[in-house]
């Protein structure tokens, strides 16, 4: 691993599991509150409730108590929202079905300039540890931020640059933790300060794991059939050990009229690809590297029709190898920027609303024996335009966006450029029937452009073990969604729930061809364009038993169900999420905490063709603090019991289902602290 010259000395100081440095006596805990405000999917602030399209946040406790290390572990379980899982380190959200390009993930608005969206062996770059809050904004949010967005936008905020004047000199918070599964440390920790118009943050986490406990064995019954005289996992996960270790330093210059801001950040992770031979020590390792760099400015007093102005860039250098037995087979470099400006209009009468430009470059290499993708450049330019009109009970949302995609690869590969042109139009409504319940709708028509992955990809993967092969003909994918929501802010419950209906014309997806390459002896599978059709429902609701000013208790109910099906012949779309429902119960005190937790997935039997079903499951978790308060200074100690059941669970949605079931039981314990 690399080290980082200014600031690993520094983090033996502070380490911290959130990025906002929370006062000693107050403490973050959003169970779910509808009026909690969400920046993700508008360019205004609105509550939750505000917002046309179902959103979630998570933040405080409720974060804290759901931290993992990936980004798609520590979102999954939330309605509408499972994860890829590709071992314990590596996953991207998958929401409403649709993952991969379809969901983009952003830090701080602006895209994560890795190569995760490549294959879900690639891990997103970025640590839960040093998250604040996580917004997603589900269904369509391509207005925004892209036609790839067609899923939803995860937006994670991070506050590397301050955004406003610290409230101390110094302030900070730490964090310890150890995990019993997989003998997991971590700490992580952040200091913010400042004087007059200056304020600066310093963080920084590390981790290190070991293979993953796991109850049983790694392969599923029928794979170990196929080889009864082979030595097969068991009571641990193979090659799923990991390191990671980041920082980062950003610098603000505030004032009354705006802000800019500067930051500087490193994420260095190796970790295990379990599966694929790695119990025979022939596993797949990635050493990843990122170094980026971000901008934010705001201006608040601009004249004439334009009352503010909002500026986001990032740049990033980021590379990863895929080690063979030590040996790098493939390495992978992503080398771009991408920048959005975001222009508010003053009120023309009952309109307000912003115009915005974004732009984007990725110059991406696959290079090595098994490099299934030719370099390429993509390049990106957007104008988008957001309105909205509110006329008493009614709040109208609107908006459009034209975008232009241009992907250039290497001279010598035999492809041609591609250039392709998206169009995406958004008409939505939020009533509010009374002080209690209000009804959103909303219609979308989206185009999501094809990749180069999805254009160009010839060859043998070594991380996800198969054969890829692209169409260089696609064209643009095109959706029509409908999104229903109702939802209750008061009273006795409140909560919300959707119903969801996307249908695609020439959605994009691999296709199993059911033929094995005859040199890698890889199962092929082929990028195809089909009609398709996603549709299903999510709920959440709280029912809130017992409110006094010291004493809290809730009961929590989830759910969400979600179809996937080629319009065709009907067939349903490979690794899509069943059922799975949640009850939770938590315990609010002056000094403590207490929650309890079960969710039940059911069996997949919905499946495409060469799928095979998998065995439903039901996990248990509990969880609790204890808060001690010295002075300004305020310590919590926390313990969590994840499966406390050790029941085999295996996620439909990863390619490694019949690989890699998820971890058994596993206690976690640990104390924050905050000065």
């Amino acid at each position: 691993m690399k080290s980082f010259p200014l600031l690993s000395s520094l983090l033996a100081v502070a380490a911290s599991a959130q990025t906002a440095i929370l006062p000693p006596d107050a403490r973050a805990d959003e169970p779910l509150n509808l009026e909690a405000v969400v920046v993700t999917g508008s360019p205004f602030a609105r509550a939750q409730d505000e917002v046309v399209a179902p959103t979630t946040v998570l933040a405080g406790a409720r974060l804290d108590r759901k931290r993992q290390p990936s980004l798609g572990e520590t979102l999954d379980g939330e309605p509408g929202i499972s994860s890829t899982y590709f071992g314990p380190n590596a996953s991207r959200p998958v929401i409403r079905g649709l993952g991969g390009d379809r969901v983009r993930i952003l830090t701080g608005g602006v895209g994560t300039l890795d190569a995760s969206i490549v294959s879900p062996d690639h891990a997103v770059s970025l640590d839960p540890l040093l998250v604040d809050r996580i917004e997603v904004v589900r269904g369509p949010a391509t207005l925004l931020y892209g036609g790839a967005a067609i899923g939803g936008v995860v937006n994670v905020l991070d506050g590397r640059i301050p955004e406003e004047k610290p409230a101390q000199l110094l302030a900070g918070r730490i964090e310890a933790r150890a995990v019993t599964a997989g003998a997991e440390q971590a700490g992580a920790g952040v200091l913010t300060g400042g004087a007059g118009p200056i304020a600066w943050r310093l963080d920084g986490f590390r981790r290190e794991t070991e293979d993953l406990t796991i109850p049983g064995f790694a392969e599923t019954d029928a794979l170990r059939a196929e080889e009864p005289d082979e030595e097969h996992a068991y009571g641990r996960l193979p090659n799923s050990a990991s390191t990671a270790r980041g920082a980062s330093f950003g610098l603000s210059l505030l004032g009354e009229a705006g802000h800019v801001g500067l930051a500087r950040s490193g994420f260095d992770t190796v970790y295990g690809i379990p599966g694929h031979g790695a119990e025979h020590g022939e596993g797949v390792k990635i050493d990843l590297r990122q170094r980026r760099w971000d901008l934010h400015a705001e201006s608040l007093r601009l004249a004439g029709l334009l009352r503010a102005a909002k500026l986001q860039v990032g740049f990033a250098d980021y590379t990863h190898a895929e080690l063979e037995d030590g040996e790098v087979g493939t390495r992978f470099t992503n080398r771009g920027y991408e920048g959005r400006l975001e222009l508010l209009h003053e009120p023309i009468g009952s309109l307000e609303g912003a115009v915005g430009l974004q732009a984007s470059r990725s110059d991406f290499a696959a290079i090595g024996d098994e490099a299934f993708l030719p370099p390429s450049v993509t390049e990106n330019q957007a104008v988008f335009v957001y309105e909205e009109i509110a006329r008493g009970r009614w709040n109208w949302q609107a908006g459009a966006r034209l975008e232009r995609q241009e992907i250039v690869p290497e001279a010598d590969s035999g492809h041609a450029e591609r250039r392709h042109t998206g169009a995406s139009l958004s008409a939505g409504v939020v009533w509010s029937a009374s002080d209690t319940y209000a009804v959103a709708l909303s219609l979308t028509r989206n185009e999501r452009l094809p990749n180069a992955q999805e254009l160009f990809a010839d060859g043998p993967h070594a991380g996800t073990g198969v054969y890829e092969i692209g169409d260089p003909g696609l064209e643009p994918e095109s959706s029509h969604g409908l999104d229903l929501s109702l939802r209750r802010r008061r009273g006795f419950v409140t909560g919300a729930a959707s119903l969801f209906l996307n249908d695609f014309s020439g959605y994009v997806f691999e296709q199993d061809t059911g033929t094995v390459d005859p040199d890698d002896s890889l199962p092929v599978y082929q990028f195809v364009q089909r009609d398709a059709r996603f549709y299903g429902g999510e709920l959440e609701a709280v029912l809130h038993l017992h409110e006094t000013k010291r004493h809290q208790a809730d009961l929590r109910l989830t759910g969400d169900w979600v179809r996937a099906e080629n319009r065709t012949d009907r067939q349903s779309l490979p690794r899509t999420t069943p059922v799975r429902l949640g009850a939770g119960f938590d315990w609010r005190g002056p000094r403590y905490t207490l929650s309890a937790e079960v969710r039940r997935v059911d069996r997949a039997t919905r499946l495409a063709p060469g799928e095979t079903p998998t065995d439903g499951y039901t996990l248990v978790n509990l969880g609790g603090t204890w808060t001690v308060t010295m002075g300004r200074a305020r310590a919590e100690l926390f313990a969590l019991l994840t499966n406390a059941g050790d029941q085999t669970a295996r996620n439909h949605g990863s390619f490694l289902k019949d690989l890699a079931p998820l971890p058994g039981r596993r206690a976690t314990f640990g104390v924050r602290c905050f000065f």
